[in-house]
């Protein structure tokens, strides 16, 4: 919590030195300062909002700014409930959690889908956490890799061709994530693939991908697919492979699959 004071406290002193009180254009709500600005989109309907947005994707800087000062509140939250976020912030990665959440916001500000007209803050909303999804599964062989728990053998384990006795005894479940965190599925499924990695079972990405495809939405999977040069049917024969593979390594180590298979 106290690092995401202190980053909202930059943004905030920013906006209070170099925006609140400076005309500039606003486009549709025209030449006033900023804080004119975030009340004018206080009081403004969606529609209104939606061509803001539209300066914004048009290439408005100050708009974009000023956006992201008014919706702020959208990324804090986001870093506090998103599954994906939570768990950063379980290993003590709560800076990391609130810029990925900053900066999928602002991308999101700048990249709105316009063609979505009603329920603008909802649509913001949504694109901002299908970004922060994509972000973490993208950063998700870093963060195996760096976090080790305390357990610097088995840290090293992870670069090493070889597997460590430490490593080999590794348990999914040692991997404990902040308390108010237990019990989300995607939690326990960064839980095995931190243990994969460690333990050898799937290399680094395979559980990447192994990842990327279990927080995919059905049309995210397809997409997956071409990137990788595969028909949608292969690489499900592909994951059904690697959960097959890890689904023998975990039984062997007598702990459960859980949401992961």
């Amino acid at each position: 919590m106290g690092t995401i004071t202190r980053i909202n406290t930059r943004l905030n002193l920013e906006w209070e030195a170099q925006h609140a009180h400076e005309k500039a254009d606003h486009g549709t709500a025209g030449f006033i300062t900023g804080d004119e600005y975030l009340a004018f989109l206080s009081s403004s309907e969606q529609a209104t909002l939606h061509d803001c947005l539209q300066d914004a994707v048009s290439g408005n800087s100050t708009v974009e700014r000023a956006l992201l000062h008014y919706f702020q509140g959208m990324a804090v939250n986001a870093a506090r409930t998103c599954k994906g976020l939570r768990y950063l912030k379980s290993i003590g990665q709560q800076d990391e959690a609130l810029t990925i959440a900053v900066h999928a916001l602002w991308e999101t500000i700048k990249t709105y889908p316009l063609q979505r007209t009603s329920s603008v803050t909802g649509n913001l909303q949504m694109e901002m956490l299908k970004r922060i999804t994509r972000s973490v599964s993208a950063k998700l062989p870093q963060i195996m890799a760096e976090q080790t728990y305390g357990d610097f053998e088995i840290a090293e384990s992870i670069h090493s061709e070889s597997c460590t006795s430490a490593a080999m005894e590794a348990h999914p479940m040692e991997c404990r994530p902040h308390e108010e965190s237990i019990g989300s599925p995607w939690i326990e499924v960064m839980r095995v693939l931190e243990w994969s990695v460690k333990t050898h079972a799937l290399s680094v990405s395979e559980a990447k991908l192994l990842g990327q495809y279990t927080s995919a939405t059905t049309k995210e999977r397809h997409k997956l697919a071409d990137e990788l040069a595969m028909s949608s049917s292969e690489l499900s024969d592909k994951i059904s492979v690697l959960k097959r593979r890890l689904a023998r390594r975990l039984a062997s180590a007598g702990v459960e699959r859980g949401s992961l298979m």
